[in-house]
């Protein structure tokens, strides 16, 4: 039996599910090849659109297109917005693989898939674009979505340098009124964080903030490392800078941070450091941000002091209020707020009111894990 005789098809890797779907029918033959794009496709393959089986719909849905169709916008963007239908339709999915691109557009029952950004873009009926792509990508594509006039929702962090921030605080500058842009720093959105913020709002004065993230340890040699995340501080830290602005709801004035010095290449000192800022209201915050600790311990704590009461959290389970026992949340799931920061996005597009995040907060966090990326980097950055 010759094995070529036996082979009816072959067909680009984008469009393996309709093969197997052929293949199943009686008849239409037994094997079928698939290609995989190679160095010399990959051009082609950015100009690829997938149309998907759903024809488009007129609503009052905001129509949103999914920049980056990654394992965290699978896990927890998607699955969101399906759970929020009455306020969002998952409107397209654009992806580097065109085949990933079609199964997760199909998945989610979006209007199409695609490889290429300007695609998305100069879709008039797409509203909003959530960016879920390598860190390095995040400030160029969204001063594209905005220049499209597109309202962004992009996944921490905003930018991995000033250059890039500069860009964005241009773009408003000349465009006051120009689309939302919330960046992805949900932590602030969890109810574990709004009972902190409840009692910091309402302080007489300045508060002590302490929180300890036990981040687990990242091989030096993955991406969030390199060019593309821009390392942990920035690429996850930030996190917490918002937070502490969010609850200061001040400028920062002063930013120290020192690191480990490692015995050996297994750690780095980008990982492994303390941070403390300090705010013009006079509030502290520190931050003890490490990959040397067990993973039976919590990951994130944090011990709020003011107005003599005490904020304790534990890993978003868990919050106690010392001196006010009856403000205290506890949730059975780590509640960090991906969802509630999406309602709120879908809340300042539909009324035009507040930002969810101010401009100048999203700054400020982004602006202070750049500058202690500089100290523990020992300047280098």
């Amino acid at each position: 039996m010759v094995l070529e005789n036996l082979i009816t098809s072959t067909t680009p890797l984008i469009e393996a599910p309709d093969v197997y779907a052929k293949l199943k029918q009686s008849g239409t033959g037994l094997i079928a090849l698939l290609a995989y794009p190679g160095k010399g496709s990959a051009e082609i393959l950015t100009r690829t659109t997938i149309p998907t089986i759903r024809k488009s719909q007129k609503n009052d849905r905001i129509r949103v297109g999914i920049v980056g169709a990654s394992g965290f916008a699978k896990a927890m963007h998607l699955p969101n917005l399906v759970r929020l239908k009455n306020k969002f339709e998952i409107h397209a999915i654009m992806s580097r693989s065109g085949h990933n691109a079609l199964e997760v557009s199909r998945q989610f029952n979006a209007q199409y898939a695609t490889t290429d950004y300007e695609e998305m873009l100069s879709d008039k009926d797409c509203d909003a674009i959530i960016i879920a792509t390598r860190h390095n990508l995040h400030a160029d594509q969204v001063v594209r979505a905005l220049e499209a006039g597109k309202h962004v929702l992009v996944e921490k962090p905003l930018a991995l340098n000033l250059d890039e921030l500069r860009c964005i605080e241009e773009f408003y500058q000349a465009n006051p009124e120009g689309p939302l842009l919330l960046t992805g720093f949900n932590r602030r959105f969890s109810s574990h964080a709004r009972v902190a913020n409840e009692l910091a709002e309402a302080r007489k004065g300045p508060f002590i903030l302490n929180y300890r993230m036990n981040a687990g340890y990242i091989p030096l040699d993955h991406w969030v490392h390199g060019e593309e995340g821009g390392g942990r501080n920035i690429g996850e830290a930030c996190h917490l800078y918002d937070l502490f602005t969010y609850l200061a709801n001040s400028e920062c004035v002063d930013v120290q941070a020192s690191a480990i010095t490692p015995a050996s290449t297994y750690h780095s000192r980008n990982d492994n450091f303390i941070a403390t800022l300090g705010f013009k209201d006079g509030s502290v915050a520190t931050l003890t941000y490490t990959a040397l600790g067990s993973s039976l311990h919590p990951k994130e704590q944090f011990d709020l002091y003011v107005d003599g009461q005490v904020v304790s959290m534990n890993d978003y389970k868990s919050t106690v209020v010392t001196g006010r026992p009856r403000m205290g949340v506890s949730t059975k799931f780590a509640s960090k707020g991906q969802y509630e920061e999406l309602v709120a996005f879908g809340n300042a597009i539909n009324t035009g009111r507040d930002w969810p995040i101010p401009l100048w907060q999203q700054m400020q966090a982004s602006k202070i894990a750049i500058q202690i990326e500089k100290l523990i980097s020992g300047g280098l950055h």
